[in-house]
């Protein structure tokens, strides 16, 4: 533990003590790290690590580097289980986890598998099948019969649940995590979202069909309280707080779309006024399918918007280039990754691509490339390439689009902010004018706050409100406006 700093030896005690626990330090302050040591120093006989499949190299390579010795395994479509024995180790992603739920409840089970670490704990958000694998739920028979099922957490000895972002748009979010960990807490998720998501009953009549009656869980209340009752279960430390490390810069620069890209842009503005006359805004709640609607007309026009600006990035990345710079794309686009990569190409420079559609291998071997310093350009999907890599040799980094979530930008930024960066890191948001990006960054802008308020304690009750419904509304009023000009 010679090369550890302060705040991770800290962090290794907690988790050793705890058992059952959420790290949730910072982006780049080494949780990888803490839980592999915590585990270990504990006595665990064997580990299931679960992750994104993006991380699934990055984590056996961390192993590795730690105990050399250990065999590590990486679970893949064709596992079949280790009897009579399994490693040390074993790594599987979230997305393949149902598949190999028996085997796996098998092994706890058998009392092999001792320890689960959920990395990007955040994934096991709401109801979702890879959630239910975890903490259990019900599951409803052919015949009718509604049955309850315990998840994997509930039976092992050790539970560390590792996320940089606890809460990324609301704190219901941090229900599932907390039942992970065996919270008291985590027991009842109605009275929690009562108590600490200001939840009521709200009803959503529609033009046609009954009224929608849910439980809207979007607020956040008694935050004094909440943070109170889980501190026993839940550590988190800021970069700047533990670490001496080089400061992080944004920037937000405004372009003009040339004639070619503003014509392309007012086009799919006017079919947007004319979906919104065919399907007018309700006055008071749009239920999900409105919005999944209104969401793709959305997302036409901020497409137009990302590819609209990949020249400009190209020039300034030419530019960075000449200063010496490395750096980082990210996109949520694959149209935009791919013209742009090319693009780049052109100029001669060595350029680099991430996407979700990618093998986990040249994953690998595009991360490796660059952090040798063979490639100057680093183009990755803000999903695939924006959780848990180590990319720290880039000291810019470029959005070409934004994702709905200001904690999301905050994860792909980090990619380069961690330990072992010595330069300034410089964030750039690349923005065009008189479009709904200056309106997704003021929204974003906003929520950043609440989210500051609710994850480190600056406020009791804040109002986190829907962001899809906010922006939503905002757009149709705009391009009601629009029409009456």
């Amino acid at each position: 533990m010679d090369n550890l700093f302060k705040h991770q030896i800290e962090g290794i005690e907690f988790l050793k003590k705890t058992k059952k626990a959420i790290l949730a330090d910072s982006m780049g302050l080494g949780k990888t790290r803490q839980a592999i040591i915590a585990a270990k120093e504990d006595g665990a006989r064997t580990v299931l690590v679960i992750c994104p499949a993006s991380l699934k190299i990055n984590w056996k390579r961390e192993i590795e580097m730690v105990y050399p010795k250990d065999f590590v395994q990486i679970i893949d479509s064709d596992f079949e289980g280790s009897a009579p024995s399994i490693p040390e180790w074993l790594i599987i992603n979230y997305d393949i986890l149902e598949k190999k739920i028996d085997i796996i409840t098998e092994e706890i089970e058998r009392e092999w598998i001792d320890t689960i670490i959920l990395d990007e704990a955040h994934y096991i958000k709401g109801k979702s099948i890879r959630a239910r694998a975890i903490i259990g739920g019900k599951i409803k028979k052919k015949s009718g019969e509604v049955v309850s099922f315990d998840g994997i957490a509930e039976k092992a000895d050790r539970v560390y649940a590792l996320t940089g972002t606890p809460i990324l748009n609301r704190p219901i979010e941090l229900f599932n995590i907390l039942k992970a960990v065996n919270h008291p807490l985590g027991r009842v998720r109605s009275a929690y979202s009562r108590r600490y998501c200001g939840a009521y009953l709200k009803t959503i009549i529609r033009r046609y069909g009954p009224p929608i009656r849910f439980l809207d869980e979007s607020g956040a209340t008694n935050l004094k309280e909440l943070r109170e009752k889980i501190k026993d279960v839940f550590l988190r430390r800021k970069k700047e707080e533990v670490l001496d490390l080089p400061p992080k810069i944004t920037d937000i620069i405004i372009y003009e779309l040339d004639y070619n890209w503003q014509r392309e842009y007012d086009e799919a503005w006017d079919k947007y006024i004319q979906f919104l006359e065919e399907n007018p805004m309700p006055e008071k709640n749009i239920d999900n399918i409105i919005m999944a609607r209104q969401l793709v007309e959305i997302q036409k026009l901020k497409q137009v918007c990302s590819l609209s600006k990949i020249n400009t990035i190209a020039e300034f990345v030419k530019n960075a280039i000449g200063d010496g710079e490395k750096i980082l794309i990210f996109s949520q686009y694959t149209e935009t990754i791919i013209r742009m990569k090319k693009v780049i190409e052109l100029e001669g420079i060595k350029c680099l691509s991430l996407m979700g559609s990618d093998k986990m291998d040249k994953r690998q071997e595009s991360i490796d490339e660059f952090q040798r310093g063979e490639a100057d350009v680093f183009i990755l999907n803000i999903k695939a390439g924006g959780v848990g890599l180590n990319l720290d040799q880039a000291g810019t980094v470029i959005f070409a689009d934004m994702e709905w979530s200001p904690e999301i930008h905050n994860q792909a930024a980090d990619r380069a902010h961690r330990i072992g960066q010595t330069k300034t890191v410089n964030i750039y948001y690349f923005i065009a004018k008189d479009t709904i990006e200056e309106d997704i960054m003021e929204i974003l802008n906003s929520k950043k706050g609440v989210l500051d308020q609710v994850i480190d304690g600056k406020n009791d009750k804040v109002k986190t409100s829907n962001i899809y419904e906010e922006f939503l509304r905002r757009m149709a009023n705009r391009a009601t406006g629009d029409k009456i000009a």
